[in-house]
């Protein structure tokens, strides 16, 4: 992580709200418009947000249990002052391709092909998971048939459950999402390079609004709305 952030154009993001706080850890050009929705949802929230920002062109996946706050006094701050933690992530074209096109030549492709493996269509499950149990169950209730078209996936993929993931860290643990690229403003395939808003995008933000006043009443935290 520390190698990261001293990348150039590689940015950290920290606002200092309620205890109830929204990560996104692989935002930017990583995870893409993960932290422009963990930014308006915080701020909605009234919660803390904290995020680091990849510039256009680069893509460094480390896994969350990496980002260690003890190799950033900006993610230390953040972690010793909320007490539960909503991660924002996303999947779905995640990987980088080298091939031959008949028509165009040498293609090269930082996001991977749209279509991988067994996969006939847009990804389209919310995998949700972590280790404050109260919190996960609320997530897959709240994103249960909300968006049509989307389902939240099976709880058995233990998403998040790692105990150094920095969404377990504050002292009421937290709840890790992942979102596909259809309701990260990026295009069923992940085909947007920039981000935009959308319905999806913008009903996704008013859920996490709802989670993060939920895991403010039972921490005795009150959020605003705006």
């Amino acid at each position: 992580m520390a190698e990261l952030l001293n990348l150039p154009g590689v940015e950290e993001a920290c606002v200092i709200r309620s205890a109830v706080g929204f990560m996104a850890l692989h935002g930017g050009s990583q995870d893409r418009g993960t932290d422009l929705i963990a930014r308006r949802a915080a701020e909605r929230a009234g919660a803390s947000y904290y995020g680091i920002i990849q510039p256009p062109g680069l893509r460094v996946h480390i896994t969350s249990r990496l980002h260690r706050p003890e190799h950033s006094t900006v993610l230390h701050r953040f972690l010793q002052h909320i007490e539960v933690a909503i991660s924002i992530h996303g999947f779905g074209r995640d990987g980088f391709s080298l091939w031959v096109d008949p028509d165009r030549g040498l293609v090269i492709d930082p996001y991977g092909p749209p279509i991988r493996g067994r996969q006939t269509g847009p990804l389209t499950g919310i995998i949700v998971g972590g280790r404050n149990e109260l919190l996960v169950n609320k997530a897959r209730e709240l994103f249960h048939e909300r968006f049509e078209g989307f389902d939240v996936a099976d709880p058995s993929l233990r998403l998040g459950y790692h105990p150094e993931n920095p969404v377990n860290l504050p002292s009421s643990k937290g709840v890790q999402i992942e979102l596909p690229p259809g309701l990260r403003g990026i295009g069923p395939y992940g085909e947007q390079l920039v981000p935009s808003d959308t319905e999806e995008v913008a009903e996704l933000v008013t859920a996490l609004v709802e989670l993060a006043e939920f895991a403010s009443v039972t921490k005795g935290t009150p959020a605003r709305r705006h």
